[in-house]
């Protein structure tokens, strides 16, 4: 019995080691979704601190500005939704998912706020911009749970120049 015993102990020490490991893996299901998001996101922060940074102001004139940035977060959250179900941090990744939907919402609602600007309106515009730096800003820890490090860095993706 002893002999069975030591056999059951070593295959279950194999099997706890190899599921620890499937989470670590680099090519595990889930560093997979996170290194080609990672890739796309880093591509993100360059363009939104470069061609799409707002610079000192926004205007009407930035609505391609808002439609491009729309666009390249729409590509990366359809990205990662086609990925494979990642082995573990479902939730995690839901929950970034959401919170980049979120993003896209109020940039979406800016450009349209942009388009259709009357006087009068900076408050309306003020208080969208707001709403989309606390937005932005939520993506960051929710990213860091599910393990992203690039999509993690949006702290300046509202940045205006002063």
């Amino acid at each position: 019995m002893p002999k069975v015993m030591s056999v059951v102990a070593a295959v279950m020490g194999l099997v706890v080691s190899a599921v620890a490991d499937c989470s670590s893996s680099p090519g595990s299901p889930k560093q997979q979704l996170i290194q080609n998001a990672d890739d796309t996101c880093r591509t993100i922060n360059k363009r939104f601190a470069g061609d799409l940074a707002y610079g000192e102001g926004l205007g009407a004139g930035d609505t391609s500005k808002l439609r491009e940035r729309v666009a390249l977060l729409k590509t990366l959250r359809d990205q990662v939704r086609k990925m494979p179900e990642p082995e573990a941090g479902r939730a995690e990744l839901d929950s970034w998912l959401d919170k980049v939907g979120d993003y896209i919402t109020g940039l979406d609602d800016l450009r349209g706020q942009l388009q259709n600007y009357r006087l009068g309106m900076d408050l309306v515009l003020a208080l969208q911009m707001g709403v989309n730096e606390d937005a932005a800003k939520a993506i960051g820890p929710a990213a860091r749970r599910f393990g992203f490090g690039e999509c993690a860095k949006t702290q300046k993706w509202e940045y205006l120049a002063s």
